[in-house]
């Protein structure tokens, strides 16, 4: 006979063979709940100019609260360039009630809110609050939450994220403030150096066309890139006379291009002085080359930048040297008018 033992142990192998175990895992799926967020709506102002005492508002958020019973927040801004002037606690049917308080020198507005009718559930985004700033002045001014606590109706807080806003009121203003020529008479075909400064006045880097004109044709452009708030950038253009006609005068003037919402399109353009173009030979300027000429390009002759007698129009071929050269070229143009 077989012992009791050995029957259990027959059986249970038994049932090993004939029932395969099989062990089935089932995912675990938890779903959280979104958290809660107190941000500023819109999240961005940003005003292309200054207009004083503008107004204008903005709202604090919540969203994805259960049961939000009451609130308390810190908010900063730039006193320098905001003022408070209005403010009112929302929604209106949940019957909010509490106390507003600014602090315009540290710049700090301060809110506390018990809802005396329904509490607050919502997924989407609701408005607790609503504040009406003024424009003072130009500047950045972040709107920074801060010290936030949300309590649901048993006064339990309410973990939740907070975002911040932005205000900008930036100038665009660009401007060429100075043009200035090498020579304010050359020869037809020599080149006469325009040497432009350009300044960004705004608050923002700036990118920009500069162009050079004599009268009212372009001869040079510069494109300037990411130009800084109150820097300039010296830019020099050549201007190779030789697409004008001789025996004239010619203005100068550098013009900035218009940048997106520029505050002063006055200063976009500054017009420098007159340029001579003359015809070769010409060194008294007067539109031909006559024995007066060759009586300035005598008195002149083997001078140098420096020397006593230098006449730079003398110098017709403009190798630094008053020479024979150029008497030849003198010679070459006589009796030539413009």
């Amino acid at each position: 006979m077989l012992s009791n033992k050995k029957v259990i142990g027959l059986i249970l192998a038994l049932c090993v063979a004939i029932l395969p175990i099989t062990i089935i895992v089932l995912p675990l799926n938890i779903v959280q709940a979104p958290t809660a967020k107190v941000f500023i709506d819109p999240p961005i102002w940003d005003f292309q100019m200054l207009v004083p005492g503008k107004r204008f508002s903005v709202n604090v958020m919540v969203a994805n609260v259960t049961h939000l019973k009451s609130f308390n927040l810190k908010l900063s801004f730039n006193t320098v360039m905001l003022d408070v002037v209005a403010f009112s606690f929302l929604p209106e049917e949940n019957l909010p009630i509490g106390n507003f308080a600014v602090n315009d020198t540290a710049g700090v507005l301060q809110m506390s809110v018990t809802y005396d009718g329904a509490d607050i559930t919502t997924e989407t985004p609701v408005a607790l609050a609503n504040i009406t700033f003024k424009m003072i002045a130009r500047g950045r001014s972040p709107l920074h939450l801060y010290d936030t606590t949300l309590r649901d109706s048993f006064g339990n807080p309410i973990p939740h994220e907070t975002t911040d806003g932005l205000v900008l009121i930036l100038r665009h203003d660009v401007a060429i403030v100075q043009v200035a020529t090498s020579t304010n008479e050359t020869y037809i075909g020599h080149v006469v150096n325009v040497t432009v400064v350009a300044k960004n006045l705004g608050d923002v880097a700036e990118n920009f066309t500069v162009s050079a004109y004599h009268n009212d044709t372009v001869f040079a452009t510069f494109d300037v890139v990411d130009l800084a708030s109150d820097e300039n950038i010296i830019i020099v253009f050549h201007w190779n006379t030789s697409d004008v006609v001789a025996g004239r005068s010619y203005r100068i003037k550098a013009e900035a291009s218009v940048v997106p919402d520029e505050a002063d399109t006055t200063n976009n353009v500054f017009f420098d002085g007159m340029v001579k173009v003359k015809i070769i030979g010409d060194v008294t300027n007067d539109n031909r080359v006559d024995l007066n000429d060759l009586v300035a390009w005598d008195a002149a002759y083997g001078s140098r930048p420096g020397d006593l007698n230098w006449n730079p129009q003398a110098d017709i071929n403009g190798d630094g040297v008053v020479d024979g050269l150029d008497g030849e070229l003198i010679i070459q143009n006589y009796h030539n008018t413009a």
